[in-house]
C-alpha cells in the first residue's frame, strides 16, 4: 500500500551523456544506468517533472483495489540531476528529488518534501572493441530530507543503501542495447534488492527513441498485513515497461519525454506515470 515511489523515484531526465559524438536519451534513473560516458571535463545539468497514480496495489502479491481511507494516490516529483566527466572513463552522476505524494481518500494520507539524495561514481572498466563496453558503477542513496519512512504513503524507506552497477552495451551506428545487473545494500530493516534494467535505443538525426524493461527483486522482507511488519521491511518487487524520447538542440539543449506503466508486483502500487524535463550541457 505504501507509493510506488520508495524505491524508484521517478526522474527521467537523469543520465544524459555524450559519446562518440552522439547525445543519447537520458535514462530512467540516476541508479538505472547505460553504458554511455561523458568526456573529460563535459557536464550537464537537467530539471525534470514526473507524475504517477495508482488505484489498485499490490498487498503481497495478490492486487487488490486501495481502501475508501486511501483512495487514489498520487505522486509528483521535480527532481534535479547533475553529471560531470572526471575523465573519460570515470565520471559522477547525482540526483536530488522533491516529492510530493497523497492519496484521495477519507484520511487525506499524505507527505511532501525532499526525498532521498543519490550519488554514484561510473567507471567504464572495458572496451572490447566493435562497439561492446563494460561499465560500472558505485554510489549511494540516503534520505535528506529527514522524512517519515514507516507509513502507507510516504516520500521513501528512509534508509541509507550502498548501490552496486555492471552494464554491457552494444552500440552500432544509431542503435544500441544496454543491461544492467546490481545490487541494494540497503540500510535499516529494508531487505537487500537486485535491480536489472534493459535499455534499446536508436537515434536518427536530433532525435533519440528508446524503450526499457526495469525489474527489481528483493532479497526477503515482509508482506503488506504480516503480523508485525513494518513498511520499510516489505519485500518490495515490481516489473516495468516505458519507453522515452529525446530532442536536442543547438546551443546544448534538449527536452525529453517518457511514461511508463507496471507489469506486476509485491508489496507495492500498479502504477503508471509520465516525466518531461529538459537538460542542458556544458
Amino acid at each position: 500500500m505504501r507509493d510506488t515511489t520508495r524505491k524508484v523515484m521517478t526522474a527521467v531526465v537523469t543520465t544524459t551523456a555524450l559519446a562518440a559524438g552522439l547525445l543519447v536519451a537520458p535514462a530512467a534513473h540516476a541508479y538505472d544506468m547505460n553504458g554511455f560516458m561523458p568526456a573529460a571535463g563535459e557536464g550537464a545539468v537537467a530539471l525534470s517533472f514526473s507524475s504517477e497514480s495508482y488505484d489498485h496495489f499490490y498487498r503481497g502479491e495478490t492486487k487488490v483495489a486501495t481502501p475508501p481511507f486511501l483512495g487514489e494516490v498520487t505522486t509528483e516529483t521535480v527532481t534535479l540531476w547533475g553529471r560531470y566527466g572526471l575523465t573519460d572513463r570515470i565520471a559522477l552522476v547525482a540526483n536530488l528529488p522533491y516529492v510530493d505524494v497523497e492519496g484521495d481518500g477519507g484520511d487525506h494520507l499524505g507527505d511532501s518534501g525532499i526525498g532521498d539524495l543519490t550519488a554514484l561514481v561510473k567507471i567504464r572498466l572495458a572496451d572490447f572493441g566493435g562497439g561492446n563496453t563494460l561499465t560500472g558503477g558505485l554510489g549511494i542513496r540516503s534520505d535528506v530530507g529527514g522524512y517519515q519512512g514507516d507509513a502507507p504513503v510516504s516520500l521513501g524507506d528512509a534508509s541509507t543503501d550502498g548501490l552496486f552497477r555492471l552494464v554491457y552495451q552494444f552500440q552500432r551506428g544509431g542503435f544500441y542495447v544496454s543491461q544492467q545487473v546490481g545490487y541494494d545494500l540497503r540500510g535499516s530493516d529494508v531487505p537487500d534488492g537486485y535491480p536489472l534494467y534493459t535499455e534499446l535505443g536508436y537515434t536518427f538525426g536530433r532525435t533519440t527513441l528508446d524503450a526499457f524493461y526495469s525489474q527489481y527483486f528483493a532479497d526477503g522482507g515482509t508482506d503488506i498485513g504480516d503480523a508485525g511488519f513494518t513498511f520499510p521491511s516489505n519485500r518490495e518487487e515490481y516489473q516495468r515497461i516505458g519507453g522515452k524520447a529525446y530532442v536536442r538542440f543547438a546551443g546544448g539543449f534538449g527536452v525529453s519525454a517518457s511514461a511508463f506503466t507496471t507489469l506486476d508486483g509485491r508489496n507495492t502500487g500498479d502504477s503508471s506515470g509520465f516525466s518531461v524535463g529538459g537538460v542542458a550541457t556544458f
